[in-house]
């Protein structure tokens, strides 16, 4: 009698804890928590959308397409062109982007593709002529969300200077 009572007061204040391991002097013979009877009944339960992991993505804007590259911040026309240079690490498969090259009031849209990479991929490029000498921004920007909206996973400025 003594020893269903030690157990009972060691046991009661467990029994109120969701933290506390379920052992078998909690359990009768059909598995069911003592004293707890819940109805059982088939239902369907919607899965939630895979996480998306964070992708780190690496730039490099140069004057070269490929080979040795050399990342800049200013440029000339003579270059001809800025090239955009991306490694995506941490991502799963491609995912259409948009680049966005901005010039003052211009702005140049061009759909693309990120694809995950171990290694620096020349994504886009832009022309550079005389008319292009000032302030330049380029964006990669996601695929639009619910409300229209596209996200920025990538931005820089850079600058085109007179010769």
């Amino acid at each position: 009698m003594r020893a269903h009572l030690l157990a009972a007061v060691l046991i009661a204040p467990l029994a109120g804890c969701v933290d506390a391991p379920l052992t078998p002097a909690h359990l009768d013979p059909d598995g069911q928590l003592h004293g707890v009877r819940m109805a059982q009944g088939a239902f369907a339960a919607q899965t939630a959308e895979a996480s998306q992991a964070a992708v780190q993505i690496t730039a490099v804007l140069a004057t070269q397409p490929d080979g040795l590259l050399a990342d800049a911040a200013a440029f000339t026309p003579s270059a001809e062109a800025v090239y955009l240079h991306l490694r995506a690490d941490r991502l799963a498969s491609p995912r259409p982007v948009t680049f966005v090259w901005t010039h003052g009031d211009q702005r140049e849209e061009v759909e693309g593709l990120l694809a995950p990479s171990t290694t620096l991929t020349m994504a886009a490029s832009h022309h550079l002529d005389a008319e292009s000498v000032g302030t330049w921004k380029v964006e990669i920007l996601g695929e639009a969300v619910e409300d229209g909206s596209q996200p920025t996973l990538f931005e820089r400025e850079f600058y085109v200077l007179n010769e």
